[in-house]
This record gives C-alpha cells, structure tokens and sequence, in this order.
C-alpha cells in the first residue's frame, strides 16, 4: 500500500484510538537510528516470500488448532508444509516453537513474550519490529537484541523503516507478504473477534479487550481492502469469515497449494 492511500485509514485509526503522530513518528526515528547499519536489506524478505505460499499466524483462539494439525501432518503433507513460508504475529511465534516450528518471520510491535521474540531472532527468524508511539520503551530495550532486523511504521517511511500498510501484527503481515508477491496467503489464528487467544499477550500485559475489538475491527476492514485488489491466492484456516478470503479446510489447502 502507497503512503498516500494508507495515509487515509492512519487518520481513521488515529481519530479512532486517539494515537499520536508526533509519537509514532518520534518512535520511527528512533527504531531507524538503532537499526542504522545493522538492518537487513529488503531483498531478504523478498526471497523469503515471493512466489511461495504463506501462512500468516495470528495469535486468536483457533491458533492451536492449525498448530496442531501441521505438527500432526502424515509425511506426504509435511513434504509439502516444508515448502511453506510461515509468518507469525508476535505473541503466535510462541505457539509455534513451544512446536518445535521456527517461523521463517515474526511480525511484531514488541508486546509479545520477549522470550520467544529474542528466541525466534536466535533461531535466525527475520524479525519485521513495528515502531509507535506506545512501545517506544520496548524499542529501546529489545531492538539493540535482535541479529535480524527490519523496521516499520504506521506513519511516513523512512529509508530504512517502511510502512507495507496494515494495522495491527497479524493483518500488517499479510501486507507484507503480498508487497513480497506471495503465490498465495493462507490466514491462520485470525479470529478477528471479541475473545483474546492465550498468545496474544504474556501475563504481564493485561489486554483492554474494548479496544482490541476496535483494532480486530480495523485488521478485518485492511484484509478486506486487500483482498479486493490483491494477486495472490487468499485463503482462510481461521472461523472468521473475511471477504476476499476463501475459508478453507487444512488438508483441502494442502491439496491446493501442492503443484
């Protein structure tokens, strides 16, 4: 998504949930000067992802439930699932290497388990930090820890802290993946509803749950505006329903992305 079309759901989101641009923008800055140098290059990403299939974990109640099925795949399905591309949300990269999964990348605005966060960076994950005003202290302590950095934002890009579009961890990778031209998007964990998963925050951070419907709201409508104009395949492991989407069961999705 261009700046100037994502400019207009920022002043949507912003008037929402009262965010500051001076904020989000003074934690750009600051994640692009520690990052100086030492990101990677884009092109990382893009090789990671483009022309492959992904699945996008979010960190919802049905996450346990796709986790499971992969780690439970006969051999003939994880000769395919090998293939996959996996993206987690923040807080699901826990889900997934409590598995023994490593996610290929973790998308996070640092509010997950710092545990697993620094674990998926060790484990060689490439770690996508998003920058806003509420997590400047996080940056400051966690950003200086990662090996695999890239950096974006919610406000105007920087050179080296871009802004793919999305709101929230989980719909913000997708964006991501289809900037990287996935072959297909596979959504897994995304709710996108009013009960918050076990994984979306560690115990230490206790969830407003009026305002993490008011964000689900938002990541369910930028799915939707993507779905509309989006080349890759788009497909839904998850029981919310979003337009664009194909709900799709885990060994039907196996049958289709196997060629």
């Amino acid at each position: 998504m261009e700046w100037e079309e994502w400019a207009g759901w920022y002043e949507r989101i912003k008037s929402t949930l009262n965010y500051s641009i001076v904020d989000d923008s003074s934690a750009a800055t600051l994640l692009s000067t520690l990052i100086k140098d030492r990101a990677l290059d884009l092109e990382r990403l893009r090789v990671l992802i483009e022309g492959k299939d992904v699945i996008v974990f979010g960190a919802g109640p049905s996450l346990l439930d796709t986790v499971s099925k992969i780690c439970s795949s006969d051999q003939s399905h994880t000769r395919i699932w090998s293939r996959l591309v996996f993206i987690a949300a923040d807080g699901a990269s826990r889900a997934l290497i409590e598995h023994g999964i490593r996610p290929d990348v973790v998308v996070t605005d640092l509010d997950g388990d710092h545990g697993y966060l620094l674990c998926a960076d060790t484990l060689g994950s490439v770690m996508v930090v998003h920058a806003h005003g509420d997590n400047i202290n996080l940056i400051k302590f966690l950003v200086p820890k990662f090996k695999n950095i890239i950096g974006t934002t919610q406000v105007k890009p920087l050179n080296n802290v871009y802004n793919f579009g999305g709101f929230t961890d989980g719909d913000r990778a997708v964006f991501i993946a289809n900037a990287m031209n996935a072959r297909s998007i596979t959504l897994a964990g995304m709710d996108l509803g009013s009960i918050i998963g076990q994984y979306s925050k560690p115990n230490h951070h206790p969830v407003n749950s009026s305002v993490k419907v008011v964000k689900m709201r938002f990541a369910k409508q930028l799915l939707e505006h993507l779905a509309s104009h989006a080349d890759s395949r788009l497909y839904n492991l998850s029981p919310s329903r979003i337009e664009g989407f194909s709900n799709i069961a885990y060994e039907d999705l196996l049958q289709q992305i196997k060629d």
